[in-house]
């Protein structure tokens, strides 16, 4: 017989579960510049491993439903087939006690599709496997199952390009880019503080030549590429809330940052870089200026294309180029925010008057 107490323990003791949440939250739609054009929900799945088996992901599937609760549209992505969906999504394994990132495989949908919400579930199997009768087969499934409300955002302030000319986005913010996959449940980029992914929507821009490249020759000195000692332009008014232009800059190819740098100061990954307050929630940061030349200070009030440094090698970097992010704080361990810019083209796409979107890969030319 259990003793009473004993058995109010048992009670009120949770069973052990696997557990999952959005990042970030609210997931925010954004419009791209493609002809027929699509929307990107540029979020993810952190989840945690409560339970004392190793769990695999095995499917992941989204029910797409209007405003009015209508189903809309249906995709899966599981083990079916010769090279299966489900083998592209890293990291499927968690071990217990664990928090990982899996990486929203159903994140972009056509411009007319009504986003009002999205239904997911994945699917986790023990990866123990027990055999009955010479059949082998999981122990165990877990279905985890959560709603996401999109809502569509517009940038609110006035932007440019923050360099002129020429330019390639050597790395934008689409599904396979760096920037993109930014992985918060790590340990090291807990143990260094980031409450979000200030780089979700970032950009890396360089000058190019007509032919596309980056650098004369073969590029060995920094002043071979064509970005070096560019001017970098405010892309937006308003005041300067972080200076830094003391930070070395690398020899392309021969030296980079540290990571015990890294570590012991985040913000290095920056090099010299300034933040922009533009009133209305938005931040600007560009980043990886040239050593010496940042030329605004904190409380500094600056106008949208206004000269403020000039492109170098400082901070985590491994070709010249300018690094750009709109993000909701001044802190770059916040989230980052979509931005869209007036008075730039998208070579191969008509000419506007008003902002454009623009990703990896484009090549814009920038006044």
């Amino acid at each position: 017989m259990i003793p009473a107490l004993a058995l109010l323990v048992l009670l009120q003791v949770e069973p052990a579960k696997i557990s999952v949440r959005v990042t970030p939250d609210p997931a925010l739609i954004e419009r791209s510049a493609d002809v027929g054009g699509t929307r990107s929900v540029n979020f993810d799945f952190q989840v945690t491993n409560g339970t004392p088996a190793a769990k695999r992901l095995e499917s992941v599937r989204v029910s797409v439903h209007d405003a009015r609760g209508t189903l809309v549209l249906r995709r899966f992505c599981d083990g079916s087939g010769f090279s299966p969906c489900i083998a592209t999504v890293p990291d499927r394994v968690i071990d217990p006690s664990v928090t990982t990132v899996i990486y929203n495989p159903f994140h972009t949908f056509r411009a007319d599709l009504p986003l009002g919400a999205l239904r997911y579930e994945l699917v986790f199997a023990d990866t123990v496997t027990l055999r009955q009768g010479g059949v082998a087969g999981t122990a165990h499934e877990d279905t985890l199952r959560v709603t996401v409300s999109p809502r569509e955002y517009r940038t609110r302030t006035d932007l440019i390009l923050p360099i002129r000319g020429r330019l390639l986005v050597f790395d934008g913010h689409d599904f396979e880019s760096h920037h993109r996959r930014w992985p918060l449940a790590h340990p090291v980029l807990q143990h260094l503080g980031f409450r979000g992914n200030g780089g979700r929507y970032a950009y890396d821009f360089s000058i190019i030549d007509s032919a596309g490249r980056m650098f004369r020759g073969d590029g060995a000195r920094n002043e071979d590429w064509y970005s070096w000692n560019a001017p970098v332009l405010a892309p937006g008014a308003g005041v300067v809330v972080t200076s830094v232009n003391d930070q070395l800059d690398w020899q392309v190819r021969r030296a980079s940052l540290p990571d015990s740098v890294i570590m012991a100061r985040p913000a290095a990954l920056y090099g010299n870089y300034v933040v922009i307050d533009h009133g209305n929630g938005e931040f600007s940061l560009v980043a990886h200026m040239r050593q010496g030349t940042v030329r605004v200070q904190a409380g500094q009030r600056v106008m949208r294309g206004e000269a403020i440094g000039a492109v170098g090698f400082s901070g985590s970097v491994y070709t010249i180029h300018t690094h750009y992010q709109l993000q909701r704080e001044a802190d770059f361990r916040s989230e980052g925010l979509p931005s869209s810019f007036r008075r730039a083209t998208r070579v191969g796409a008509p000419a506007t008057a008003g902002r454009i979107h623009v990703n990896s890969g484009d090549i814009l030319i920038g006044d």
